[in-house]
């Protein structure tokens, strides 16, 4: 089980203001607001923090169903630059994260699980239409698992369950995990 987030800083900084007022008391722990405020680059500790949970969150709804709202619940330590722990509801989370100048991308995992075998990509996008950018990241994923695998499926698909998780579909002989994320002109996905 996996998920991940990323975040475009350019849209990022244009689009969402974190600064407002109420805006890190709703999303952010106390704790999480003390490195926030701590932090010589406090935007990307906000966008740090926020995909750390998100990505969380995707892994633990694709391990136990459901969709909500409740970044706040999601309780996220920094361990370094790179590492981090997320908990909600007693379940623990290791993230890894990639901080650039252009964007911020994070992955998380259950805690104790080293080394998943995992297909990991994240890229720059050439389209910023919806459906375009649908379908270019899931023709990227198709290709990725082909070429990983060594495999070509006919009637290889990314498709959504119920709930709206991504898995990799080729009938009922295959059906593989993906994560997926986009934000502006970035995208990323985790095939597991």
């Amino acid at each position: 089980m996996t998920g991940n987030d990323i975040v475009d800083m350019r849209v990022a900084a244009t689009e969402s203001n974190w600064r407002r007022k109420g805006f890190l008391e709703k999303i952010f722990s106390l704790q999480e607001q003390e490195y926030i405020k701590d932090s010589c680059a406090p935007d990307e500790m906000v966008w740090k923090l926020w995909t750390m949970k998100e990505s969380a969150y995707k892994a633990y709804t694709r391990q136990f169903g459901g969709r909500f709202y409740t970044p706040q619940k999601f309780s996220c330590t920094v361990l370094s630059a790179t590492t981090g722990l997320v908990v909600f509801n007693n379940i623990y989370y290791q993230t890894n994260t990639i901080t650039t100048k252009n964007y911020i991308y994070s992955i998380a995992r259950p805690a104790g699980v080293e080394n998943p075998d995992l297909i990991n990509s994240y890229f720059y996008l050439p389209q910023t239409h919806y459906y375009k950018t649908q379908s270019f990241i899931y023709k990227k994923i198709i290709a990725c698992y082909n070429s990983v695998t060594g495999q070509i499926k006919k009637n290889l698909a990314v498709v959504k369950d119920k709930n709206g998780i991504p898995f990799l579909s080729c009938g009922i002989d295959l059906q593989v995990p993906v994560s997926i994320t986009h934000h502006g002109q970035f995208a990323a996905f985790t095939i597991h």
